[in-house]
């Protein structure tokens, strides 16, 4: 009897449970369509695992959490920026299904992303390039800034107008051009930098050698985070010239195989 009594309990909580849940998308699905979208799209912006969550918690929200819009907004900081080792051949391609979805959505950190990895590794750079002005068309700060770290690698024309572009955001953006180089110093150590137009030579914007008075030498210091804030530059190459000294010297650190660094 005790038994039995127990089992009418048990049975009677799942039956109120299901009840709520009932009530809770019956509750959903009354509200407006683009509210829902915008609330999936909220989610996913922050965190991965959770617009997962959402997406299995009501059919509604398992619907909307297809659409264009929320994977445009998707947050891709959950995942590597190389392949996991350990993990499966049949999990890597779901994951390189994703990202393609995310770009083909405009999703701005996908497309950056494919960018930086692309060019650098020289694969196709020229359709990398359209990627990162894709990106930075959005609204990615970080896709504006290595544009401009590649045009000064790329001389020329494009080279006066890669020293200006990193200068004003230097001196208009100062925190998240570091933020920006943080990012992209992040990527190629998890990459093989294989694009001979980066690595056979570091360009220098000034060439009046101009001296300046510094804090620390940058051109020696293993800090990739340092500022120059304090720093005291002649003209804006010579500004160019420290910032591109970060990547530069990045590069040389890691990939120190290459004779020709």
């Amino acid at each position: 009897m005790v038994i039995n009594r127990y089992s009418r309990k048990d049975m009677k909580r799942r039956g109120s449970k299901r009840t709520n849940k009932e009530n809770f998308c019956s509750s959903i699905q009354s509200l407006p369509n683009e509210l829902l979208t915008d609330i999936v799209a909220r989610v996913a912006s922050r965190s991965f695992k959770n617009f997962i969550n959402v997406k299995l918690s009501c059919k509604a929200f398992n619907e909307l959490a297809n659409e264009r819009y929320v994977y445009q907004k998707a947050t891709l900081v959950d995942f590597p920026i190389a392949p996991w080792q350990k993990q499966t051949q049949e999990k890597i391609n779901k994951v390189n299904s994703l990202m393609e979805l995310c770009r083909e959505c405009g999703n701005t950190d996908a497309l950056y992303r494919k960018g930086v990895v692309d060019y650098f590794k020289d694969d196709e750079p020229e359709v990398a390039v359209e990627f990162l002005k894709r990106a930075a068309k959005g609204g990615h700060v970080g896709a504006r800034y290595v544009m401009g770290i590649i045009m000064v690698f790329m001389g020329g024309e494009y080279k006066r107008k890669g020293v200006m572009l990193i200068c004003n955001m230097k001196e208009t953006e100062r925190k998240l051009t570091r933020a920006c180089r943080k990012s992209l110093i992040e990527i190629l150590r998890e990459i093989w930098v294989t694009n001979p137009s980066v690595l056979e030579q570091r360009p220098t914007g000034c060439t009046m050698q101009h001296r300046r008075r510094i804090r620390k030498n940058v051109w020696s210091s293993d800090s990739e985070d340092e500022d120059d804030e304090h720093d005291d530059f002649h003209c804006n190459a010579c500004s160019c010239d420290v910032e591109i000294a970060h990547i530069w010297r990045c590069m040389r650190k890691f990939y120190r195989h290459f004779d020709m660094i």
